[in-house]
């Protein structure tokens, strides 16, 4: 995919188009279940910077007539999408939502059961069920995973989730 982002050929549109409907989907395959640190939240933003570099190219610098790399500032408003940290923040919400709303089954247990073996030595291990919580919290409304049971409460968190943009 490399060679397709610096083809001029094809116009940002496309490439954009390309970006959004064919890799970042494979980026983020399985995206929902992930119990993400702050670090590999920072490598898909830099993952994505480095694409949307390859899409939208240098930008000449006039006073000094050389090109320069573009901003992230200037990524950010040219790509006017949400960034993949908000897209794992809302599928991730969204799922948790789905898992909760399915009483009685299994996939609920494992979401809500932890184990009852001994914990290894060192930082405990984040849970989904705590990066969700910590999702809601960013969110800043008092929503809790029980909200997940009204359907469009739920949906209006997940699009606030969105839009966040890294608040």
């Amino acid at each position: 995919m490399k060679k397709m982002f610096i083809l001029k050929l094809l116009s940002r549109d496309t490439k954009k188009k390309l970006y959004i409907a064919y890799l970042r989907p494979i980026v983020m395959y399985g995206c929902e279940i992930w119990s993400t640190t702050q670090g590999d939240e920072n490598k898909l933003l830099t993952f994505e910077r480095k694409i949307l570099r390859k899409i939208y190219g240098p930008i000449l610098n006039p006073s000094t007539g050389v090109y320069e790399r573009r901003k992230n500032a200037d990524l950010n408003s040219l790509f006017k999408t949400t960034n993949l940290k908000d897209f794992l923040r809302s599928k991730r919400l969204k799922w948790a939502g789905h898992v909760w709303r399915a009483e009685g089954k299994l996939i609920r247990q494992v979401l809500i059961n932890k184990p009852n073996k001994k914990r290894p030595v060192g930082r405990p291990k984040q849970w989904l069920l705590d990066r969700v919580k910590d999702d809601l919290k960013r969110l800043s409304n008092g929503a809790s995973i029980e909200d997940a049971e009204d359907r469009e409460l739920w949906r209006t968190l997940v699009e606030a989730a969105k839009r966040l943009n890294g608040a």
